[in-house]
């Protein structure tokens, strides 16, 4: 997973290295919630007018996305491998008198299942090249028709898909068969809680198992 850190500008991928179980543990630890309690935008616009249903969160972490999409109906679980993250989400749900399933587990090990889900959520999820490789084959299988994978990414313009933060067309490549309703790579401000802060390049997309 990946963050940008409070107080500083957002650090470029070849800087930021991947984070284990402890760290997160100990960032979920301090009081309040690290990205805050409201959901991201990018998903907030994708999904509130999508029929609800069994939706999978992937990389949760303290439940901002999860809660808001189990208050606009869906059946929602959220898997991350902190459970001290996990624990503020269910907190965090309790607060909006919403249920959401959670479970610890590393992506490494997740399976998808087969037409599981109707959405497929991953907001700055990133884990490296081969685990998203791995879960980006299993997508069409694990949604059901018409399902769909809703992704917000942190990019590096020169990465390639060896990288942990490819582009738009990288991810289109990796996610075919899926169709591509939107793609779009951008410079856009975050403005979510204290480690999301300032501008950021970012991919936005949307896939449809049609």
């Amino acid at each position: 997973m990946w963050r940008g850190h409070n107080g500083n500008p957002m650090m470029t991928p070849k800087l930021q290295q991947a984070k284990g179980k402890e760290y997160w543990d100990s960032r979920f630890s301090e009081p309040g919630y690290a990205y805050g309690e409201q959901p991201n935008d990018f998903l907030r616009a994708s999904c509130q007018h999508m029929a609800a249903g069994d939706v999978l969160s992937l990389c949760e972490g303290e439940g901002r996305n999860a809660v808001y999409l189990a208050r606009l109906g869906y059946r929602v679980t959220a898997i991350d491998f902190s459970e001290v993250g996990l624990t503020k989400a269910r907190t965090l749900a309790a607060k909006h008198d919403v249920t959401i399933t959670t479970i610890i587990v590393d992506l490494a090990d997740f399976d998808l299942g087969i037409a599981r889900w109707d959405l497929v959520v991953s907001i700055f999820a990133q884990p490296p090249s081969a685990i998203r490789q791995r879960l980006y084959r299993q997508l069409q299988q694990a949604l059901r028709p018409h399902g769909r994978l809703v992704l917000e990414s942190k990019v590096d313009v020169n990465a390639t898909g060896a990288d942990r933060y490819p582009g738009a067309q990288i991810l289109r490549e990796e996610l075919a068969p899926l169709t591509i309703a939107l793609a779009r790579e951008q410079e856009r401000e975050l403005n979510e809680g204290h480690y999301h802060l300032g501008m950021q390049r970012t991919v936005q997309i949307v896939a449809v198992n049609s």
